[in-house]
C-alpha cells in the first residue's frame, strides 16, 4: 500500500492491471470562509481538476501511514477480513497532479487521496468483470472524513472536512458544519487561480492561528467573524438568480473576503498573505478584479477573480508581471469517480 506523495512518486502506483476499476478523485480551492469554518461558518469551495489516481496491486505493498488509517478504520467499522479493509491493503494512489514540480499546489492532496483510497477499498465487495460498483457518497464521505481527521490530528489539527466533501461531490458548494449546499458558479466571472511559488504547511498554520487567537481572543475573534460574514455574501453571491448580480457580488465579496483575511494576518502576526497575492489584487483592480489567498494561506495557490467581459489573456500577463504563476485549473462538477484502468 503506496500513496505516491510527490512528483514522481513510486512508479509501483501505475502498475495496475489493464481492465482494473480505478477510483480518481478531485482537489479543492475554498475560496472565502477560511479558518472560521473550523468555528462553523460556512466556506464557500470549489473541486478543480486535478484529480489523484487509485489502483489496487495486487497485494500489500507498504506502509504509508494515510493509508494504513484508512485500513485502520475499514476494520474497525467493517471488520479485518471484509474485502474491503483487504483491498485497503492493496492500494496506491498517484498524486503528483497536485504539484508543479517539486512544488506541493496545496488543493487538498491528502483528502483527495483518502477519498480515492476509500471509493476504492469499498469497491471491491461488488467487484465484478463485467460492472463498476456505484459509489455509495455518503459512505465514502463518512469513512474518508474519519480516516483523514485521524492523520490530521496527529499533527494538531483535525480540519473541517472541506477538503473531503470537495473531492466526494465535486462542483462549487457551500460547506458549514460538515453539512453542504450545491451551488453554481456565475457566468459572469472567470476564475484565474496562481501559484504563489511556496508551498504552505496547513496543520502548521491551524496551529499557530489558533495560538494567537488564545493570546489575542478579541482582535482574532472579530477577524474570524468578518472572514465568516464575508464567505456567507460569497455564497449567496452563486445563488443569485441575476447573473449580472451573481458576477457582481461575488466579485465584491471576495474583494471583502481578501481584506478580512489580511485583517486576521495583522492580528496574528503570521504572514498569511504572500507579496505577490497583494500585487495581483492592485494589478487587476483597474479590470474590475481582486486577488486572494485560499485555504490556510502563507503560499500555495490564491486565485484572482476578472468580469468575464474582461480578457483573461491580459489578467493573466499582469499576474506573471507581479511575481504570480497562472494555472490551468477548472471546476471540476464530478467528484469521486470509478471507471475502468484503460492504462
Amino acid at each position: 500500500m503506496i500513496a505516491t506523495s510527490g512528483p514522481a512518486g513510486p512508479r509501483s502506483a501505475a502498475e495496475g492491471r489493464r481492465g482494473d476499476v480505478i477510483a480518481t478523485a478531485p482537489g479543492k480551492l475554498i475560496l472565502a470562509g477560511e479558518y472560521a469554518v473550523l468555528d462553523g461558518a460556512p466556506a464557500l469551495v470549489v473541486a478543480v481538476d486535478r484529480r489523484v489516481v487509485a489502483r489496487r496491486l495486487g497485494g500489500p505493498r507498504g506502509t504509508a501511514p494515510l493509508l494504513v488509517t484508512l485500513a485502520d478504520v475499514l476494520a474497525e467499522r467493517l471488520g479485518p477480513d471484509h474485502a474491503a479493509t483487504r483491498a485497503a491493503f492493496e492500494i496506491a494512489v498517484d498524486s503528483s497532479a497536485m504539484f508543479a514540480g517539486e512544488h506541493k499546489l496545496g488543493l487538498g492532496s491528502s483528502a483527495a487521496v483518502t477519498v480515492a483510497a476509500t471509493a476504492l477499498a469499498l469497491a471491491a465487495e461488488h467487484s465484478g468483470p463485467d460492472a463498476i460498483p456505484v459509489i455509495d457518497r455518503a459512505l465514502v464521505a463518512e469513512i474518508a472524513h474519519e480516516a483523514h481527521g485521524r492523520v490530521q490530528a496527529r499533527r494538531g489539527a483535525t480540519g473541517s472536512g472541506t477538503d473531503i466533501a470537495a473531492a466526494v461531490h465535486g462542483g462549487v458548494i457551500e460547506f458549514r458544519n460538515r453539512l453542504l449546499d450545491r451551488l453554481s458558479w456565475p457566468a459572469g466571472v472567470t476564475l484565474l487561480p496562481f501559484f504563489t511559488g511556496a508551498s504552505a504547511d496547513t496543520p502548521s498554520l491551524v496551529a499557530r492561528v489558533a495560538e494567537a487567537r488564545a493570546v489575542h481572543p478579541v482582535e482574532v475573534g472579530a477577524a474570524l467573524t468578518s472572514i465568516a460574514e464575508t464567505a456567507r455574501a460569497a455564497c449567496q453571491a452563486c445563488r443569485a438568480r441575476s447573473p449580472a448580480m451573481a458576477a457582481t457580488g461575488l466579485i465584491s465579496a471576495l474583494g471583502l473576503a481578501a481584506t478580512a483575511f489580511d485583517r486576521l494576518a495583522q492580528v496574528t502576526g503570521i504572514a498569511l498573505v504572500p507579496p505577490c497575492v497583494t500585487r495581483a489584487r492592485a494589478a487587476l483592480q483597474p479590470l474590475g478584479g481582486t486577488a486572494k489567498t485560499t485555504g490556510a494561506g502563507g503560499g500555495d495557490v490564491a486565485i484572482a477573480v476578472i468580469p468575464a467581459t474582461e480578457d483573461a489573456t491580459r489578467a493573466r500577463r499582469l499576474l506573471i508581471e507581479v511575481g504570480c504563476q497562472p494555472l490551468e485549473l477548472k471546476v471540476d462538477h464530478a467528484g469521486v469517480d470509478l471507471g475502468p484502468d484503460v492504462q
